[in-house]
């Protein structure tokens, strides 16, 4: 297959050239050269030899880039500015594809594009830009392609189910007596068509109501009865942030630059379970470097993610969410202090003594264990009816305090001593500062906030392409920076030559002055020894 001649450079009949149209735009040139600088050979293996003349997959690649990299994620609105924006006609070389060759080529590639995202990553760090030891993790949820009406409860789908098998043997009803040689306002192949695609339709329902059993099975009981199931884009999830389907986008930052280091998108409704999927993204991404750090806040604390961080020996710290829940004092809270405050005694109030394996209470008693539920122990006190903090500590329906305490309660005790070091807060100070800025970036600055692709495989395709478009711009702003710095280094430079020679002439004429007036003793003039 040919493709069409994209040449930026080349003047026409009346004397310019694309790129005359866009010369004060840098960003424009930086994005062509970047892609340029890419391994595109895939890409350009999905193109036959045969049929007629495509547009350069370099080109759209690097039009698509930049129209994320501004805001611009709809495909009309893209193919309106190919025509009218000196930027877009530039990139595009003028060729002017329309909507529908740019939609099936951003859906066509778009498993591609996690690997430019880590060609660019690659990129920045021979270019020396990327710091890589702290890196910071955060989720957002973002809404799905999908309209929150055609989301329903299980009740709504049965109700669904019902009026279509109505409507279905209304339809088989209104065959048989056409096939008997009845009369109907519709002709039978009519007919037969509808009865067909209403039984199509009942299948895909019955699927959808599979679905929704097989998922509320995995939830806790009480979120069971208002679980939701979108009947277009099943694989979204019913999220209240965004009040409607949505999809779990998580990244990973760099603290130095803010540059995304890997990206994921999911269907979890929070994140406890994201943090290890997401390291072992970076270091598949990243070599590996053990002074490493990762951050994260409170929605990825679970027993789960710190086992995983222990088994692994991986330097990271994760916000408690929790923290009243954690036994870590040497000494148990004293009771007179509980009385002088009228609080409710908490479990970091009571001390875990690990050798004789029971826990200590305010009051001085002992909570000895008594039994094993699955992972976890439980220990049960001996003297509550008689104690002065029993209003404060027990509940109306309980006369004995009780504390489950899991196998893997240690790790956790262990995070919440490393959360209060001082290094560690000014981790998590740092984190606030480098991750969700980005976000902030990508929703408010680019306007990204729901998908324009349906289904999980195209949302994670389509915000591999919006990562990219974020760090594009970081790049492009660095690289900037940089050549401002090297050329005000330069001109430091000429400024000192000049000076320099300035003071030497100066002395030679001084110097001259002296021999001509016999001064006997030594001229020090501008450093110089005359």
């Amino acid at each position: 297959m040919k493709f069409f001649t994209a040449n930026r450079t080349q003047q026409n009949l009346l004397g310019y050239s694309v790129e005359d149209f866009a010369k004060s735009d840098k960003k424009s040139h930086f994005i062509v050269e970047t892609v340029s600088k890419l391994n595109l050979d895939e890409l350009y293996g999905r193109y036959s030899i045969q049929g007629a003349e495509a547009y350069p997959p370099d080109m759209m690649l690097s039009l698509w880039f930049y129209a994320y990299s501004e805001g611009q994620t709809k495909t009309r609105q893209l193919e309106k500015l190919c025509h009218y924006d000196t930027r877009y006609i530039y990139i595009s070389c003028n060729l002017r594809p329309d909507h529908t060759t740019l939609s099936r080529f951003r859906q066509n590639n778009l498993d591609l594009l996690e690997d430019y995202f880590l060609q660019i990553i690659l990129m920045a760090e021979r270019e020396e830009i990327l710091d890589l030891k702290h890196i910071s993790i955060d989720g957002t949820k973002m809404q799905a392609f999908s309209s929150v009406s055609k989301s329903v409860k299980e009740d709504q789908l049965k109700r669904k189910i019902n009026a279509l098998r109505k409507d279905i043997k209304h339809y088989m009803q209104r065959c048989n007596w056409v096939e008997q040689g009845s009369t109907d306002e519709v002709d039978l192949e009519t007919l037969r068509q509808e009865k067909e695609r209403l039984e199509a339709l009942e299948k895909k329902l019955l699927e959808r109501q599979k679905q929704l059993k097989e998922r509320k099975e995995k939830l806790k009981p009480e979120h069971r009865k208002n679980h939701k199931i979108n009947l277009v884009e099943p694989e979204a999830r019913h999220m209240s942030k965004v009040n409607g389907p949505g999809y779990n986008a998580q990244i990973a930052v760099d603290n130095e630059t803010k540059l995304i280091i890997a990206n994921d998108t999911t269907d979890a409704p929070n994140d406890q379970n994201q943090f290890s999927s997401v390291h072992q993204k970076v270091e598949k991404n990243l070599p590996r470097d053990t002074e490493r750090s990762y951050t994260t806040d409170s929605g990825y604390h679970s027993l789960d993610q710190l086992e995983y961080i222990e088994e692994n020996d991986i330097n990271a710290i994760i916000a408690d969410p929790t923290p009243q829940n954690r036994s870590t004092q040497s000494k148990p809270t004293s009771a007179a202090t509980i009385l002088k405050e009228k609080r409710k005694v908490e479990r970091k109030d009571f001390t875990y003594h690990s050798k004789e394996d029971y826990y200590e209470c305010p009051a001085g008693d002992k909570l000895i264990y008594v039994e094993n539920k699955g992972r976890s122990k439980v220990y049960r006190a001996t003297a509550c009816r008689s104690c002065q903090l029993g209003q404060f500590c027990l509940s109306s329906k309980k006369r004995i305090k009780q504390i489950h305490r899991d196998n893997r309660e240690p790790l956790a005790e262990k995070m919440s001593l490393k959360l209060q070091t001082d290094k560690s807060k000014f981790r998590m100070m740092s984190r606030s500062v480098s991750v969700e800025p980005v976000f902030g970036n990508i929703k408010q600055n680019l306007g990204f906030r729901r998908f324009n692709l349906r289904g999980l495989k195209k949302a994670k395709g389509e915000f591999d392409l919006m990562c990219i478009a974020h760090n594009l711009n970081i790049l492009f702003k660095t690289m900037q920076t940089r050549r401002l710095a090297a050329v005000s280094y330069a001109l430091m430079n000429r400024i000192n030559q000049h000076i320099a020679i300035s003071k030497i002439r100066v002395a030679k004429i001084v110097q001259k002055m002296a021999r001509v007036l016999f001064f006997p003793q030594k001229v020090r003039y501008a450093g110089i020894v005359c």
